[in-house]
């Protein structure tokens, strides 16, 4: 019998979307599917090891929205489609799908899937509270108004060579459903997973496996550890979450702080911490790979995003059993909270505590409770760890975009 053939296509990307394209790619199931993937050549190849059976086939689309290069980047991708023919194109973000649908558009051919991993449309109503503004500039997460107007117009033109959307959050896929040429039937909520095999329940602050993890990373023992894991770039907020440690000083609780990711706004954000007297108390760790170690040293995990489609890092917290402080921002909320309750925007759920995005002082009132409040914390982060591995496993992810592939080849769209 012979396999079903799809091409993968993602744009660069860091993070979330890329560990996402990674773990699916890794999991479908070779004795049905041959996997092909196109992705930017500059990828690091320890982020794409260990995938047998995927043949990688480097492609340059340009994450920036429009960018000079989109047009060469159409042409080589449908040449690309025609030598490979593949019974299925799956792009990975708005640009890649942007750039895919056109190139397959008069080709009478493969079908096409793609996966919003977060949304321009939500983007488009970004907001900026006040007190933030003095130290973010909003223009760098917030659309343009001639960017906005071009991004719904290319989903709403492109929806109609589109056989499947596939949203990795709720929101997300209340948005696309609404758009015409899709509608309902034609997205499919699938939301992100993890390997949880990787993240065992953390000991609890005090003990020997937190203590042996907070002295590997270099941390002492006694003083609580409070991390975040994030691509650095405007949007994510780590402003906001500077802010709030820096209001911790000011009430004497002074946590050792560990940054773990990368990015283009490193360097100003190193500069915004020295400014606020941190000295060597917050930590900027670049790109690990130990993971699981990293979350066995957190006493509090923190997510400060404006906007998220459905955030890893705080997944794998979570499955990990570190009591989480999170925005309410896209899908977020649909993994932390449940029944809630909370006054001033502050949301404490059955699951852990979340606050609205760009509010260091609502912030730093959570992260100060769930040091606090160990036994509060304790209990938040069971029933946490429990929806987890319950609902973002990577086999259901997998499972489950399998079915979307087979269904999308028997449907006459």
């Amino acid at each position: 019998m012979r396999r079903i053939r799809v091409l993968e296509v993602v744009r660069p990307a860091a993070g979330g979307m890329k560990r996402h394209v990674q773990g699916l790619v890794q999991g479908l199931d070779k004795d049905r599917f041959e996997v092909l993937l196109a992705a930017p050549k500059d990828v690091e190849p320890r982020q794409w090891a260990g995938m047998e059976g995927v043949e990688c086939i480097p492609l340059e689309i340009s994450g920036r929205t429009p960018a000079p290069g989109d047009v060469v980047a159409c042409l080589k991708l449908k040449n690309l489609i025609k030598a490979v023919r593949p019974d299925i194109c799956h792009f990975h973000g708005f640009k890649a799908a942007a750039i895919g649908r056109v190139a397959v558009a008069a080709m009478n051919g493969p079908k096409v899937v793609y996966t919003a991993h977060n949304s321009v449309l939500s983007r488009l109503n970004a907001h900026l509270p006040q007190a933030m503004s003095s130290i973010t500039d909003p223009t760098q997460f917030q659309l343009s108004k001639f960017q906005g107007k071009m991004c719904l117009y290319v989903e709403r033109t492109l929806a109609r060579f589109t056989n499947r959307v596939i949203t990795v959050s709720k929101d997300i896929y209340e948005q696309y459903s609404a758009i015409p040429h899709l509608g309902p039937e034609k997205v499919s909520y699938i939301p992100n997973g993890i390997d949880l095999k990787r993240f065992s329940p953390t000991a609890h602050f005090g003990d020997r496996e937190r203590e042996r993890a907070k002295r590997a990373i270099g941390c002492a023992v006694d003083i609580p550890v409070v991390g975040l894991v994030s691509r650095l770039i405007p949007h994510k907020g780590v402003k906001t979450f500077l802010l709030a440690v820096a209001s911790l000083w000011q009430v004497g609780l002074a946590p050792q702080v560990l940054i773990a990711g990368d990015g283009p706004s490193r360097l100003e954000l190193e500069a915004f911490s020295l400014g606020l007297g941190f000295g060597d108390q917050v930590r900027f760790l670049g790109f690990i790979d130990d993971m699981e170690s990293f979350y066995e040293a957190l006493d509090v995990f923190v997510l400060s995003s404006f906007s998220e489609g459905m955030p890893l890092a705080l997944i794998e917290a979570m499955a990990a059993g570190v009591p989480v402080v999170a925005t309410r921002t896209g899908g977020v909320e649909e993994v932390v909270s449940a029944s809630a309750g909370g006054s001033e925007g502050v949301i404490i759920s059955d699951r852990g505590r979340l606050v609205p995005p760009g509010d260091p002082e609502a912030m730093a009132t959570c992260i100060q409770k769930a040091l606090l409040f160990p036994q509060e914390s304790r209990m938040l982060s069971d029933k946490g760890k429990a929806y987890v591995r319950e609902n973002f496993s990577i086999e259901q992810m997998v499972r489950k975009t399998e079915e979307v592939y087979e269904e999308v080849l028997v449907c006459r769209d």
